[in-house]
This record gives structure tokens, C-alpha cells and sequence, in this order.
């Protein structure tokens, strides 16, 4: 059986120097790709994206950007 593992992966940096990882399932492409766009407009999010566990490896893409720290990346929905 080949199961399909989506997950938002939430990276968030705060005012007093704390930091953190979120993971959260999803059950399709779609709907964490609408949660990541969300998440994305919180000041305290450095970074958002969606993943897909593929043969048993979670693949992340970080991309440097010219954002300002403090502001969110855009979410990249999986393709």
C-alpha cells in the first residue's frame, strides 16, 4: 500500500530569541497549501512549507531570500 504523508513544516522566531519547529499532517496538497499560505503572514513565522514523505525521506527546500529577517517566507506548495 502506498501512502501519501503530507506535512507543513512551521519554523518560527521570536521576539525574546526563541525558536521552534512545528510539524502538522495533512490529508492533501491542497488544504496544507492553504494552511502554509496562512501561517506565512505571521510575524513570528521565519519560514513555511509543505512536504511530502517519498519512500520513506521527508525532503525541505530552505532558499535563501532577500526577505527581511522577521518576515515570513512565501509558502511553496508542493509540485
Amino acid at each position: 500500500m502506498d501512502l501519501n504523508i503530507i506535512v507543513m513544516i512551521t519554523m518560527l522566531a521570536l521576539p525574546n530569541g526563541d525558536n521552534g519547529v512545528h510539524v502538522k499532517p495533512f490529508t492533501n496538497v491542497s488544504e496544507c497549501a492553504e494552511a502554509a499560505d496562512i501561517e506565512a503572514t505571521d510575524p513570528f513565522v521565519a519560514h513555511v512549507e509543505c512536504s511530502e514523505l517519498k519512500n520513506g525521506v521527508l525532503t525541505l527546500h530552505f532558499k535563501q531570500n532577500d526577505a527581511k529577517p522577521g518576515v515570513a517566507n512565501s509558502a511553496k506548495p508542493l509540485g
